[in-house]
């Protein structure tokens, strides 16, 4: 809620994967009034695949880790407008990414994540404990991918059959074990839109960041945007590769401590003046870590 983080009754360190109560309310209705549709992940899948075709405007709405602010801010709205959402969840309650914000939100309840459920609220996994997959021994990730889902299929009664990568921590050997756990389909690190050709294993997001306005919101929605994201997450995707997903984010969490944040390839593209403006910035970007940590 960003009326009792401007009282300072919450302090919220996370400049990036968090969205106020307020913005939420005003991007969701700038969705409904510009006749936006929010779609499910098998509606996208049946487009994929040829068995049906998708409505004007279509949007998947998604959000990570299963915080109880999903169910007491962000619930209300999408009921409000009738619409379709994701919410991908880590079922261990006492997983270290709950505990980091302990402070700030908690992990939704089994009796939430039926209810929203029941409503049809898409309920997915998020793996088992949060962990970076690709620091793992493939018979953990594997674990984590089939507790995680046996674990929410216990809770709501029903199969679960996508996931989103923790972290943006992907390789080959993660993509394979989430196929052979049962998912059909998987969100990695890399931003963008997906269309009919788009790897099922390997779908793309947009972030919508906590400063974003609603200017910002509107631009993210453009095709030329979206073009943009593509790029500048092939740089965040070599970053991923050469740093590792633990440097990766210690690296995003200092400088969006910094002016640099303006700058993140995280989403925030206002201040760059077109592709030729993201290769370069992102180049340097890319050879100053490279000496940095080497």
């Amino acid at each position: 809620p960003k009326d009792k983080v401007e009282r300072g009754e919450l302090i919220d360190p996370e400049r990036v994967y968090v969205s106020y109560d307020t913005a939420f309310a005003e991007q969701m209705a700038y969705l409904n009034r510009e006749g936006y549709t929010t779609i499910s992940m098998d509606d996208f899948l049946a487009f994929r695949d040829g068995e049906r075709t998708l409505p004007p405007k279509p949007v998947i709405l998604t959000c990570d880790d299963g915080f109880m602010s999903n169910y007491l801010y962000a619930f209300p709205i999408l009921k409000k407008y009738g619409m379709k959402a994701t919410i991908f969840v880590t079922p261990d309650a006492e997983s270290d990414n709950f505990k980091k914000y302990a402070s700030l939100d908690s992990p939704l309840t089994h009796e939430q994540l039926r209810e929203m459920s029941d409503y049809g609220i898409s309920i997915e996994s998020h793996g088992m404990t949060h962990r970076y997959l690709t620091e793992l021994e493939p018979e953990v990730v594997r674990w984590e991918l089939e507790e995680s889902k046996r674990a929410l299929e216990r809770i709501l009664r029903k199969p679960v059959r996508f996931l989103a990568i923790p972290s943006g921590a992907y390789n080959r050997t993660v993509r394979q074990l989430a196929k052979e756990a049962g998912y059909k389909s998987v969100f990695c690190m890399l931003k963008g839109s997906n269309n009919a050709r788009s790897n099922r294993y390997a779908l793309r997001r947009v972030v919508v960041a906590r400063d974003f306005t609603l200017e910002d919101f509107q631009r993210i929605l453009k095709p030329a945007t979206t073009c943009q994201l593509r790029l500048t997450s092939f740089f965040q995707n070599l970053l991923l590769n050469i740093l590792g997903p633990r440097r990766l984010d210690a690296l995003r969490d200092s400088l969006y401590r910094t002016r640099l944040a303006s700058f993140l390839i995280l989403g925030q593209l206002r201040y760059f003046v077109g592709g030729l403006a993201v290769v370069v910035f992102v180049t340097l970007i890319v050879g100053i870590i490279i000496l940095f940590y080497y």
